[in-house]
């Protein structure tokens, strides 16, 4: 088991043009809606999304009234974001960087969305913590979202399973997706078989292995404690009560105390 690399699924970098079919759902503005909502009671008004990746938050909490800049350490992903915000003549800018280590501003708050974090080892994500905190305000606001180790049941992680089909102007990608949980080290370990086929040219197989850290509650508490923040709330990802072995994911709200 390696302790330092993860691995990414296959559409982050070398396929970002899939990524908006892959990561953009149905229920991805009510995920959204949640997120503003609780940076509404926090009296947030400026925000830095730290895994912006195709802009999904960024564009939704500027229409909402945010001023927001986004990073990412995708440079594909960037680039599909700031075309994006030329289309829809939206003034925002957007950053190379990551997480672990870049340095923008002030802000009244930092976001890292849908599992951003769980890309990241442990120490990773206790560098980036600590990182988040030097880009926020004094009792600046932090909020993430990862899945719950103590919730990953055989049933839940079988669940997971996928089967997509992407179509673009002149290509297309099937993607099938299986997992499984190692609760030892905390890892949600996919396992994806994609088919990539420009036109009616022969089509290209790929397999690939992706590992997400994943963790329990109280261990995001004790990491955010270590690194100067303290826990506000621990939500579903929908905004309602967390229960420790029945939410999928943990959605933190954290606040700068030093």
């Amino acid at each position: 088991m390696s302790k330092t690399k993860l691995g990414l699924p296959p559409e982050y970098q070398k396929h970002p043009e899939y990524f908006d079919a892959f990561n953009i759902s149905a229920d991805t503005e009510v995920k959204n809606a949640v997120i503003e909502k609780l940076l509404k009671e926090q009296k947030v008004k400026t925000v830095l999304d730290m895994t912006c990746g195709t802009g999904s938050q960024v564009f939704h909490l500027i229409k909402k009234g945010y001023k927001v800049t986004g990073t990412d350490f995708s440079p594909a992903l960037l680039k599909i974001a700031r075309q994006k915000a030329k289309k829809a003549k939206i003034d925002v800018k957007f950053i190379d960087g990551d997480m672990r280590k870049l340095k923008v501003d002030k802000f009244d708050a930092a976001i890292t969305i849908f599992n951003a974090v769980g890309h990241l080892t442990k120490s990773g994500f206790e560098k980036a913590m600590r990182n988040i905190h030097r880009n926020l305000n004094d009792g600046g606001i932090y909020i993430f979202d990862i899945l719950n180790l103590e919730a990953m049941t055989d049933k839940v992680v079988a669940d997971f399973s996928y089967h997509i089909h992407a179509k673009l102007e002149d290509s297309q990608m099937h993607g099938v997706q299986c997992s499984m949980v190692d609760k030892t080290h905390g890892r949600l370990i996919s396992y994806n078989h994609d088919i990539m086929q420009k036109r009616a040219e022969k089509p290209t197989f790929e397999v690939s292995k992706c590992e997400l850290q994943i963790y329990s509650a109280k261990e995001l508490k004790e990491m955010l404690a270590r690194n100067g923040f303290e826990t506000v709330a621990q939500y579903a990802m929908d905004g309602s009560k967390f229960i420790k072995n029945k939410s999928l994911s943990i959605l933190t709200v954290a606040r700068k105390v030093k």
